[in-house]
């Protein structure tokens, strides 16, 4: 708060996450300021939100997982929940192991790990226990899991 503020009776909030500035007058302040936090708390959330469901992607088969990984994507495969095709799925999925040069030297190098198994599985295309079979080991999958790489 400056010299001018005061004399104004107000003062200058700005939004870290927009840089959007509002003048909020002194006597307003107790009610303006959580209600402008809660704000930017729901719009960072929403945002958050909006950009994890657009690096989550279904994968299907072997080919596409490394690449997606590489693309900063999260990745929904078919798994079949055995440790040792987890072991399997990092082995193969590290930039060591494939002999892959990151374009981006902060890029990691570790291989895909899991990281759960989503509560609200995808639709489309479905698991048919029998029929769908984990993209690393070819057993039959249980259900979707979520695979990425740590940062």
């Amino acid at each position: 708060i400056g010299p001018k503020d005061l004399e104004k009776q107000s003062v200058l909030t700005v939004r870290r996450d927009t840089f959007a500035k509002q003048p909020v007058s002194r006597s307003d302040l107790e009610t303006a300021i959580p209600s402008l936090l809660e704000t930017i708390q729901k719009d960072m959330l929403v945002k958050a939100r909006k950009t994890m469901d657009e690096r989550v992607k279904i994968v299907l088969n072997w080919e596409d997982f490394v690449p997606t990984l590489n693309n900063k994507c999260l990745t929904l495969i078919p798994w079949c929940e055995r440790e040792e095709c987890e072991e399997q799925i990092k082995d193969r999925s590290s930039r060591d192991s494939l002999g892959d040069e990151p374009e981006d030297d902060k890029a990691p190098s570790m291989g895909a790990k899991s990281l759960c198994l989503p509560y609200n599985q995808p639709a489309e295309p479905p698991i048919v226990p029998g029929q769908t079979k984990c993209i690393q080991c070819g057993h039959d999958a249980k259900r979707y899991a979520l695979f990425g790489r740590s940062y």
